[in-house]
């Protein structure tokens, strides 16, 4: 049988890929926030385990 890694830290501690697509990640979902803001659309997201729509904080006081 194989032995467990031995390997201490996270992932990006090891794997500067990793570091690397969590910033490109980012980027992409404020990128999409902002496209959405300005289509004037939710973004849906997974939070707490459950599919919901994030709404625009400026937009949150008019009815659509």
């Amino acid at each position: 049988m194989t032995e467990p890694s031995k390997h201490t830290g996270n992932a990006r501690d090891r794997d500067p890929d990793l570091a690397n697509a969590e910033i490109a990640l980012k980027r992409a979902a404020r990128r999409a926030r902002e496209k959405a803001r300005k289509s004037g659309v939710p973004v849906v997201i997974m939070k707490d385990g459950k599919i919901t729509e994030e709404h625009d904080k400026d937009d949150a006081h008019t009815d659509h």
